[in-house]
């Protein structure tokens, strides 16, 4: 089949998109094409068409045109729509071409987003983004779900609708694992992703400070990768960073290709995820969490009831409160003083990785899915 991957709100090399989903389609035979408008790139890797435009300052209906055009061009049997808009240009490709295509809609994300509904957007505005997810739905011929929780509405409205869970495990081919190597006398630390308040960016910092106060003699090394959320939050963190004193030093990157992302934080000795502990997130299960346990090492995240749901996180690693600094502190000393906790941590990560969470143990079922079509 022709099978095209279709998002306005993600990169052609999004770890799901190409790495995962597309990659495996490829391998089992089908021709690949993906098309972002987060992009203007149009090229050829492993097999898979790379044919986007740069959309972010175009309105709605000019987006699905560039898209319609897009799918005339490659003519697919399948179109997978990361997000609602890019469904309405497959319908209007589908109602065109007079074909059989099957439209599916993969959902990773709450709709509307949370920044859709913050000040000033109003009630009305909610209302309306919220109906045109579920019309762009209707349109929909199958569902992947990413999660359970996010998959309950759908279901709900469309319950005649085919539909598999396909989560984000990831390929242990792009996870480069390592053994532990902490010392007492060296703590390396990463904070990956959106330099936000809600991403739990100043707790982090805030865990930082508060290490430098109680191990005076530990050096600690932290790489910073990501993007600020905003103007006035940049300010606030670099005023927080340039106050810490002690023996820390910082490294800041910016936003990582998907392969080497994981080979520059490789060498993290525990990987920290503070975020508030909002809807979206209490009911979002986050991506990276599966990959930290492939890279075998211990996690502290935030105590979020879809983590408690889907993942055994009891086996390499703690929930805590993300405000709560001096608690997370203590989940840390814990690990720098006893050693048999980290390192059982550390093989527990990596066998769960290799035994349950990795994507060859759930590639076979999006196989079977897409070709049931």
């Amino acid at each position: 089949m022709n099978i095209s991957f279709l998002t306005s709100g993600h990169y052609p090399y999004d770890d799901r998109i190409f790495f995962h989903l597309g990659k495996t389609l490829t391998k089992n035979g089908h021709k690949v094409e993906i098309t972002s408008s987060k992009s203007a790139l149009k090229e050829v890797t492993e097999g898979i068409s790379i044919n986007c435009f740069d959309g972010d300052n175009l309105a709605k209906g000019d987006k699905i045109k560039y898209f319609r055009e897009h799918l005339d061009n490659f003519n697919p049997d399948l179109i997978i729509c990361s997000e609602p808009l890019p469904i309405m240009a497959a319908k209007k490709y589908k109602r065109i071409s007079q074909k059989k295509v099957v439209i599916i809609y993969d959902i990773t994300e709450w709709y509307p987003l949370k920044q859709d509904l913050e000040w000033p957007k109003r009630c009305l505005e909610q209302l309306k983004l919220r109906f045109f997810n579920f019309c762009s739905s209707c349109f929909a011929d199958g569902f992947i779900f990413g999660e359970r929780l996010k998959s309950k509405p759908y279901r709900f409205m469309f319950p005649f609708n085919p539909f598999t869970f396909i989560t984000y495990y990831p390929d242990l081919n792009y996870v480069p694992y390592a053994e532990p190597s902490m010392t007492g006398e060296k703590l390396k630390l990463s904070y990956t992703g959106k330099l936000s308040i809600e991403k739990g960016y100043n707790n982090f910092i805030s865990v930082v400070a508060g290490l430098t106060e109680r191990f005076k003699n530990l050096k600690i090394e932290v790489k910073i990768i990501g993007w600020y959320g905003n103007k006035e939050e940049r300010i606030l963190f670099e005023k927080h960073i340039q106050s810490i004193k002690g023996n820390v030093s910082f490294a800041f990157f910016d936003r990582q290709p998907f392969e080497s992302f994981w080979k520059l934080i490789n060498d993290t000795d525990i990987f920290l995820d503070l975020r508030e502990r909002t809807f979206e997130n209490h009911n979002s299960l986050p991506i990276k969490l599966y990959y930290y346990c492939a890279l075998g090492k211990p996690v502290i995240y935030s105590d979020l009831k879809a983590i408690r749901r889907e993942v055994e996180i009891e086996k390499f690693g703690f929930l805590v409160n993300p405000d709560k600094t001096d608690s997370v502190i203590k989940v840390i000393s814990n690990y720098l003083l006893d050693k048999n906790l980290y390192q059982n941590h550390c093989r527990n990560a990596r066998k769960l990785a290799e035994e349950k969470y990795n994507w060859q143990k759930i590639a076979p079922e999006f196989i079977r899915f897409i070709e049931s079509f």
